[in-house]
């Protein structure tokens, strides 16, 4: 398995946990092993990137919204940004607030790093 792969598969794996939970905190070890493993291949950030931009289709909200607000990759907030903008113009109000949320995580003052993730981010913001 490929470490692109690897994050994916910690992805789904958050997904099926928080769909049985509804618990935000129980996505941390999937985050924490998912960003271990960006950490390791800094070379492959772009494949990341990319791995990252097709999330919204599978992958809990939370888990990116952690990763992102570890990350704070230009690129993605970019895209990120142009979706939420995409949809306020196609007035989709169902994928507008996942976008929103997205870009919440990228700001240093994130209310949910001290809130629900403290326990990852309580020593890192």
């Amino acid at each position: 398995m490929t470490p692109v792969d690897h994050v994916i598969q910690l992805a789904r794996e958050a997904e099926a946990k928080l769909s049985v939970t509804f618990n935000a905190p129980d996505v941390l070890p999937f985050a924490s092993a998912a960003l271990e493993v960006i950490a390791a291949h800094p070379k492959l950030q772009s494949e990341f990137e990319a791995a990252f931009l097709e999330m919204p289709t599978y992958a809990a909200t939370e888990f990116v919204e952690v990763c992102m607000h570890a990350l704070r990759w230009p690129n993605v907030r970019a895209e990120y940004k142009a979706r939420q903008r995409s949809a306020i113009a196609r007035n989709d109000w169902r994928t507008e607030p996942v976008y929103r949320h997205y870009l919440e995580a990228f700001e240093s003052d994130w209310e949910d790093a001290t809130d629900f993730y403290v326990s990852y981010f309580g020593a890192r913001v």
